[in-house]
């Protein structure tokens, strides 16, 4: 029988100790030799008697300890002669360093590695056990799963916040039309080293009996009392309307007609959809756009397509409503440290699969994050109502209060000028404001400056054209005169060229421009010339080539004057444009300013009034609690609990996933202006990030402390393994019997002392759920029978009165009370639970967030105390007869292994306590269902005229008859689940003492007695080398965790005292030998000083317990 597995006696049986046995072996102690047996582990039932207090004066368990030897006086307890240096791992383990535990993991598992290349080499019956061990050590070292679930009303931008949070712009199937969250979509980290599946999703589909259950739902609610089609369905809101949609969707062929005829069996088995139910589909891509095409065809709908495009809506069929969950594996980085994403469309969906999934991913969430519009957060008080009082107390039951966080999405949804008004902001924005108004004029005046040097410069163009034309004139007279005909000065031409361009500025500007050119002269029109030479000769005076060639330098000294003022009335309007883009870039640098501190101011305001509201929402249901609970005795000015600090501790992200998705250079097709955020900090994605990979570090630091611990009780056990029979101090038969029996009596009182603490730790936990929970359940029952009725009236009351409209009563009679339409959710089985739910949320918060845990913690410190004063009896023993000091040292760092593993028991415990709890506090309901089935049957199946009236009255008349059990039956089956907790926690506890035990037992006998009883017996000389080959790896081993610790230079693996060498026998019989390390001095007394620290901190581990665990 394998030596963890115990038999279960029945209660009231003793432990029987067995005596000593000389018998062949062939477990993990030794082979083939004599050895002496491990008392036998007894898991009874743990006898419910008197009452215990954590942190009593005394308990039976502490009184249970190891009494000292009495041949031994502790004075006169010698020191050891060679000591071991505490190992690198075990440095390790105590290390807050996350990095280097994480790396320690991964150096682990190549050690693990290298030990089963060694091991695998040999056939040992004790190598089997040893690896077998190390593949179970190594299974242990995968990653730990953190799960945040994201909840949120519809529009709340959950899946943007997703996609941004993953550093993708589309991954999350996303709509901006209707919910695409039909199902839960679960996104963790990929794994997968293949390039080709970078991008992996799975599909799973609900099976065909689930399909039959949710098709028979969808026919009630669709046909009419006379087995057609409701003329309802044409109502997208409606019970019919919904139910059409979705079988249309998944039958598009089918006509109403169809329908009206078919039944839920029928449409289950038609193939194409058969061949999809109860299946997954596998998708995978290299981009995140390719799996979200992929994604799209199978969650999203196309139900709201209407008017003429509804006769081209295609006639293939939707999966959408097939869907269980949906499954995203990405390589984002925050998850890759564990982190599970998972989009929660609601836990009251109308498919109970698809309810039943995200109900389970509530009960296993770590982390708990609620989504909503920061436009909505605080007015809606999103906080304080937290989604509903029914939700609200199941975070309580569940004791995740302190896992919520908050996020505000859509900052970038503002209005500066309404923002700095109702924040009071003028004042620190007024200077900015100012300077930017300041700016705007100043831009405004320069763009009028442009405007009036742009007119100067049409102004100079016409000057240079005109100069241009009589320049030709002048050229072409020129010309004449060469050619000696007479030259007369043109004469003034009365008609003005044509300008082609609109002249800017004032008409005085125009003229004094005008003046600048010659007065006397202007433009000829074609021809002109030959006219002007034939006026009369009395009239005007000839020129000379001189005069005309003075009058083209003239004019060609003007041109160019001209066109040196253009050029400099270019640069000017460069100038100027310069400055307005600067003094632009400056405006818009303020104004984003401006409303980033707008935004920040409100991201503020947010946190802080959601921080509040969050805290007063708690505060008002303690009150609500304690008031129900006992009325005369309730202050309402004391708190109870420290609401100050639930405010501040509570999480809150105010996020833009736009702005972050632009300033990452994405969603380049939207015209999205990501003004008001500078850096991607602002949009605060980057803290949420950091915030998901925060969330895990406590569970994998106490996930690698657990592997590195194991690890380690592993390495020590295979040393003291190697080394046996090879470091004992002779002894003879008799003595090393008398040292037996001494062992065997300390090792039966540590096992006594373990079975102790478990008693009295599950009587106290027993004891804290009859004065928590089962006091609650008797004095609370009365009140929900009293309520019962009245409850079930209010449901078929008039609609002015609270009542509910009768396809709504209907349709929720036909889900089995729990129905969530167009008016809102409803939750009969959770209404008649209320008053029982109201009474006990602050007896199960205390007994399972307060007294449970300090009843855990207790029993470690008292599981610890016991160890130590065991390990203390048996080394002074073994000091004062010199027995294996080297084995001793050894022992000593097996036991702080033991000890951190007692310590990190309790977190274990929390976990199993924390699952089962939940669990059972979801029993309530269901069982209040069970009762109610009756009824809900009955007034599903009425029709015709009265209907309503006689499915209130059957209500009425069940709740009537079945009020006085049903509560009690309810209860009943909680304090049976809560049983079953007890139990389990009971096993949990005797199993990981008792594997303790049995190795603290393995390894004392080892070192202390010896597996042989007769000392002449050699080791053969290739159990020789099979033992030097595992040591040489345990040693090169702790090696490897050097240079986490700062040590670049690992001390040599072979200068190991206690190694196990083999010599070439000259007999032909193989023999043993330890190195002989008295002749290094020097090392001798590092070795000591090593094993004196080690016992100082094993002795101020023992003092710290005892302080903690005095009242």
């Amino acid at each position: 029988m394998d030596s963890n597995q115990v038999p279960v006696k029945t209660e009231g049986s003793t432990p029987e100790h067995p005596s000593i046995k000389a018998e062949p072996h062939d477990g993990p102690l030794g082979v083939a030799g004599l050895f002496l047996q491990p008392p036998q582990s007894h898991a009874s039932p743990i006898p419910r008697g008197a009452t215990h207090q954590v942190g009593a004066e005394t308990s039976s368990s502490e009184r249970a300890t190891i009494k000292p030897d009495p041949e031994v006086k502790q004075d006169e307890v010698p020191k050891p002669e060679l000591e071991d240096a505490v190992s690198y791992l075990e440095q390790l383990v105590t290390l807050n360093d996350l990095e280097k535990l994480e790396s320690g993991v991964n150096i682990g598992v190549t050690l693990l590695k290298k030990l089963n290349d060694v091991m695998s080499i040999f056939t040992h019956p004790d190598l089997d056990v040893w690896a077998k061990t190390a593949q179970e050590i190594m299974e242990r070292a995968k990653p730990t799963r953190t799960v945040v679930g994201v909840v949120g009303n519809t529009g709340a931008g959950k899946s943007s916040v997703i996609n941004a949070l993953l550093d993708e712009e589309r991954l999350l199937p996303t709509n901006c039309l209707r919910a695409c969250t039909a199902s839960p979509t679960e996104i963790s980290y990929n794994y997968s080293d293949d390039p080709a599946e970078l991008y992996r999703a799975e599909i799973e589909f609900i099976t065909k009996e689930e399909w039959v259950n949710e098709l028979k739902v969808l026919f009630d609610d669709l046909l009419d009392g006379n087995g057609g089609i409701s003329r309802e369905c044409t109502n997208a809101d409606s019970e019919a309307g919904v139910a059409y949609a979705k079988l249309k969707a998944v039958y598009p062929q089918k006509t109403r007609e169809m329908i009206a005829q078919g039944s839920p069996e029928a449409f289950a088995n038609e193939v194409f959809v058969g061949g999809v139910l109860g299946s997954v589909k596998m998708l995978k891509d290299v981009t995140a756009k390719g799996l979200y095409n992929h994604l799209q065809r199978y969650v999203d709908s196309k139900e709201k397509i209407t008017g003429a495009d509804h006769k081209k809506r295609s006639t293939s069929m939707e999966y959408w409503p097939l869907i269980k969950v949906v499954r995203i594996y990405t390589k984002a980085d925050p998850l890759s440290t564990g982190a599970v994403i998972v989009d929660l469309p609601g836990v009251q969906d109308s498919n109970a699969a698809r309810a039943a999934v995200a109900a389970n991913y509530m009960k296993s969430c770590t982390g708990l994050w609620i989504v909503a519009p920061i436009t909505r957060a605080v007015d809606d008080k999103t906080a304080k109502t937290l989604l509903g009082d029914t939700f609200k107390r199941q975070l309580k039951y569940d004791g995740t209060y302190s896992a919520v966080s908050f996020i505000c999405s859509k900052t970038d949804d503002i209005s500066v000028t309404e923002a700095a008004d109702s924040l009071n902001l003028e004042d620190e924005v007024s200077e900015s404001w100012d300077r930017a108004e300041e700016l705007r004029n100043s831009v405004k005046e320069s763009k009028s400056t442009i405007a009036e040097l742009k007119d100067r410069k049409a102004e100079c163009i016409d000057r240079v054209d005109d100069l241009d034309a009589q320049y030709d004139t002048w050229e072409d007279l020129l010309t004449q005169a060469a050619k000696g005909k007479t030259i007369y000065p043109p004469s003034l031409n009365p008609q003005k060229r044509k300008r082609h361009q609109k002249p800017h500025g004032s008409r005085k500007r125009r003229d004094m421009s005008r003046s600048d050119v010659d007065d006397e002269w202007d433009s000829p029109e074609p021809d002109s010339s030959d006219k002007e030479n034939s006026q009369s000769d009395e009239t005007r005076k000839p020129l000379t080539e001189d005069e005309i060639e003075e009058k083209l330098a003239s004019l060609k000294s003007q041109m160019k004057e001209m066109r040196t003022e253009r050029r400099a009335l270019d640069g000017q309007i460069s100038d100027v444009r310069k400055e307005i883009q600067t003094r632009e870039a400056e405006r818009k640098e303020i104004l984003a300013e401006i409303k980033l501190h707008c935004i920040q101011g409100r991201n503020n305001y947010s946190r802080d009034a959601i921080k509040q509201d969050f805290a007063l929402g708690i505060k008002e249901l303690d009150q609500e609690n304690a008031v129900e609970e006992d009325g005369s005795t309730f202050d309402p000015e004391q708190d109870f609990r420290d609401y100050d600090e639930v405010a501040r501790s509570l999480p809150v992200f105010c996020v833009s996933s736009r702005a972050y998705q632009k300033l990452t250079g994405r969603l380049e097709k939207d015209d999205f202006k990501s003004d008001g955020f500078i850096s991607l900090e602002d949009t605060e994605v980057p803290q949420l990030q950091e915030h998901a990979k925060k969330l895990t570090e406590a569970g994998r630091a106490s996930h690698c402390r657990r592997f590195l611990n194991d690890l380690s009780q592993l390495t020590n056990s295979m040393k003291l393994w190697v080394a046996s029979d090879a470091n004992q101090t002779p002894l003879t038969d008799t003595e090393k019997r008398r040292e037996e029996m001494h062992l065997r009596k300390v090792l039966i009182e540590l096992e006594e002392g373990f079975q102790m603490s478990v008693r009295e730790a599950v009587n106290l936990l027993e004891e804290s759920l009859e004065e928590h929970v089962y006091r609650i359940f008797d004095s609370s029952i009365p009140r929900a029978v009293d309520a019962a009725l009245p409850t079930a009236n209010g449901w078929g009351a008039p609609r002015a009165l609270g009542g509910m409209f009768w396809a709504t009563y209907k349709a929720t009679v036909r889900r089995a009370g729990v129905f969530a339409g167009a008016s809102g959710p409803h939750d009969f089985n959770q209404e008649l639970f209320d008053p029982i739910s109201r009474d006990l949320a602050t007896g199960w918060e205390r007994a399972f967030q307060r007294r449970l845990p300090a009843v855990l913690d207790q029993f470690a410190v008292n599981t610890q105390r016991q160890l130590r004063a065991f390990h203390v009896a048996a080394e002074a023993r073994a000091r004062k007869r010199l027995t294996n000091m080297a084995g001793i040292t050894t022992l000593a760092r097996q036991i702080q292994v033991h000890i951190r593993t007692l310590q990190e028991l309790p977190g274990a415990l929390r976990t199993t306590i924390t699952d089962l709890q939940r669990e059972a506090s979801r029993e309530f309901t269901p069982a209040i269902c069970g009762a109610m089935m009756y009824a809900y049957q009955t007034c599903a199946n009425e029709n015709g005229t009265g209907s309503y009236n006689r499915m209130k009255l059957a209500m009425a008349n069940h709740v009537e008859n079945s009020r006085h059990t049903m509560f009690q039956e309810a209860i009943d089956t909680v304090k049976a689940q809560l049983d079953v907790m007890c139990h389990a926690v009971e096993l949990q506890m005797s199993d990981r003492t008792e594997t303790i035990f049995d190795a603290v037992f393995s390894d004392y006998t080892n070192v202390l007695v010896g597996r042989r009883v007769d000392r002449h017996v050699k080791l053969s000389s290739e159990e020789l080398a099979m033992r030097a080959d595992v040591n040489d790896v345990l040693e090169c081993g702790n090696s490897m965790f050097a240079p986490l610790l700062g040590v670049p230079d690992a001390e040599d693996p072979e200068k190991m005292d206690g190694v196990i060498k083999a010599e070439a026998p000259n007999d032909g019989a193989g023999t043993a030998r330890v190195e002989d390390t008295d002749e290094d001095t020097d090392h001798a007394s590092a070795l000591a000083e090593a094993d004196e620290f080690m016992q100082q901190q094993i002795h101020a581990q023992s003092q710290a317990s005892e302080s903690e665990s005095d009242p």
